[in-house]
């Protein structure tokens, strides 16, 4: 297909890539340009990636073809693994920026799940904090997702996934045994950021059990002065939380 929006798409410019998408959005012929905003998705720069899922949003308004092609997104294989390379990050950029952009056109089911975990630790903060976000909405409407977080707080090969799985879970099911349980093993993580997530989720608990409070007065004394710190608020947190529960 010859089209002067494809040539920009190519550019090595990103902004120029970015105003691309934009302008597939607002073409009569955009519908026809489907697959290489899908493909768009993968680029490397954040803003680029962020247009094209713009771009399909809206065209998805005139357009059934969105939604089947980026499912078939969600299950393009491609080399997996930081330690790939470029291809590798390209590869679960597109997959995890497919589920971002179904779920804005649709809830969000287990379907879209391997992704979302992906995106739990790529390189980008702001998309590891989206497809938290989006785990959360699921796991609203699908309960075991709570049982998926526990799991990756406990076990996920990636650090980053670990911490941003011990916000999520809190902030799906702060009143969950099960929730207080993995956040208090996660204190102990090899990884100092997992450690401090854990800690700063525990104070976001609901009627959390005695063990919280004592893992957070121990840890006031913890060797890392930031994780020190941050035990010390939260246990200051619990404690406030529970004196007016105490008071009403």
């Amino acid at each position: 297909m010859s089209h002067p929006l494809l040539a920009q798409l190519a550019s090595p410019d990103a902004a120029a890539r970015a105003a691309a998408c934009r302008a597939i959005a607002a073409d009569p012929a955009g519908a026809l340009l489907l697959e290489p905003l899908v493909a768009a998705l993968g680029d490397p720069e954040r803003a680029v990636a962020r247009a094209a899922g713009d771009a399909l949003v809206a065209l998805a308004r005139t357009s059934e073809g969105v939604v089947p092609l980026l499912r078939a997104a969600l299950r393009r294989s491609g080399p997996r693994g930081a330690g790939q390379g470029a291809a590798a990050r390209a590869a679960a950029a597109q997959r995890v920026h497919a589920a971002l952009t179904l779920a804005r056109l649709e809830p969000p089911e287990p379907g879209l799940l391997p992704a979302l975990v992906e995106g739990l630790g790529l390189r980008d903060g702001d998309v590891r904090w989206s497809a938290a976000r989006v785990l959360v909405d699921m796991g609203r409407l699908h309960p075991p997702i709570v049982g998926v977080l526990v799991g990756l707080v406990r076990g996920a090969d990636d650090a980053a996934a670990r911490r941003m799985a011990a916000f999520a879970l809190r902030e799906l099911a702060p009143d969950h045994p099960a929730t207080a349980r993995a956040l208090l093993e996660a204190t102990g993580d090899d990884d100092p950021h997992v450690r401090r997530a854990a800690v700063t989720a525990l104070a976001g608990l609901l009627d959390p059990p005695p063990e919280v409070g004592e893992r957070l007065e121990a840890l006031r004394a913890d060797p890392d002065p930031t994780l020190a710190r941050l035990a010390a608020l939260a246990y200051e947190r619990l404690e406030a939380t529970a004196q007016r529960e105490a008071e009403r």
